[in-house]
């Protein structure tokens, strides 16, 4: 663990470069978001420990999971220094359960193979943050992560809840407000929720990697994973911003809750009242090809769609009738599922009329991290 590189070592790639495969030389970086030690058993990797953190530089952060036998030491470092050296890593596509930056790569690193991290004395500057402002959030895609800053305006300490599947979770909530007269009420949930307690109203956050998320047509922001700072009260921004809370609330301001407002546009939307479009980015077409079902939910209701036939499309012999595509094999939907009286066909929910068309069908993306 040296902390001065040799000349040899100093080449080095900034982060926006990593491409797939092992690293050809090494990354400098600032440590954020680091985790404790977790201990590991799978058929494929055997046992030993793991912990994560995310890696930043003024080109891009790339979230960093350090394998080995015995970490300990190796944490207590990356507990005590901001910049570290890392070489001998695995450059792979990001895991969306667990990726906590915009990097479509993450990093893993062996420190019982070839990997290595090391302290370094090299200065390294933060990626410039693009703050968004609250009224803002309502525009973004859903599981977009955003780095926002504003002043609490309401807490909600930690308190146990019960998910979906039964199991018993501290949840903890902070509302933000700023200039825009938007609020926007920011989760978290288990060992994240124990910050809460250190946070008080006209505390000032900067907030980086929350989520956007959406419930009962209400944004919210998922900062399970995300990097919380207290606002410099030394600078600039804190006294004009608590000076502009301190006047709203004095003259009772109401703050506007972040609804979801995205409503395709009026080209992109169904042209009559059986159908509707969905549209998402044609990068998204190669990962659904070959799926045989397809759910959607609606709150606390699920329509599946079955494929019946191995293409999106179907070229069909002129005058015969082409099967359905979809068909939905829930039995309780009002306009999905069709009840059809004895000996009539029924209409196809979905057919395509070209093999070579963009394709324009229903898709689901990545599920929540919290």
């Amino acid at each position: 663990m040296e902390s001065n590189p040799t000349p040899a070592q100093k080449v080095k790639f900034g982060i926006s470069a990593l491409l797939p495969g092992l690293m050809d030389s090494p990354v400098v970086g600032l440590i954020t978001r680091l985790t404790k030690i977790h201990a590991y058993e799978n058929n494929k990797a055997g046992s030993g420990q793991v912990f994560s953190f995310t890696l930043t530089d003024e080109t891009a952060d790339i979230r960093v999971s350090v394998f080995g036998k015995d970490l300990k030491s190796l944490l207590e470092m990356c507990q005590t220094v901001e910049t570290v050296r890392i070489s001998g890593g695995w450059i792979k596509k990001a895991d969306p359960r667990y990726n906590t930056t915009e990097n479509e790569y993450e990093m893993s690193v062996s420190v019982d193979k070839s990997g290595t991290i090391m302290t370094s004395n090299e200065t390294v500057n933060r990626r410039p943050r693009d703050y968004r402002r609250i009224s803002e959030i309502s525009a973004c895609q859903m599981k977009t992560k955003v780095d926002v800053r504003g002043i609490i305006s309401a807490v909600e300490k930690p308190k146990e809840v019960k998910t979906g599947a039964g199991k018993l979770v501290d949840l903890a909530k902070v509302t933000i407000v700023d200039r825009s007269g938007s609020s926007v009420s920011c989760t978290f949930w288990a060992s994240s929720s124990a910050q809460v307690n250190n946070w008080s109203i006209g505390d000032i956050l900067a907030i980086h990697g929350s989520q956007v998320q959406e419930y009962a047509q209400m944004i919210s922001l998922g900062c399970s994973q995300a990097e919380v700072h207290h606002w410099p009260e030394n600078s600039q921004e804190f006294s004009d911003l608590t000076e502009w809370y301190n006047g709203a609330t004095a003259s009772q301001q109401h703050f506007e809750a972040v609804r979801a407002t995205q409503i395709p546009p009026p080209e992109q939307q169904a042209s009559h009242d059986e159908e509707m479009t969905l549209h998402y980015p044609e990068r998204m077409f190669h990962q659904f090809n070959n799926m045989r079902r397809i759910r959607l939910r609606f709150g606390s209701k699920e329509v599946t769609f079955s494929r019946d036939s191995n293409s999106w499309n179907q070229q069909m012999p002129t005058g015969s009738t082409p099967r359905p595509l979809y068909t939905s094999d829930m039995s309780q939907q009002n306009s999905w599922n069709q009840q059809v009286p004895t000996g009539s066909t029924p209409r196809t929910p979905y057919t395509g009329d070209s093999s070579t068309r963009n394709q324009e069908f229903l898709t689901s993306p990545a599920e929540d991290e919290d």
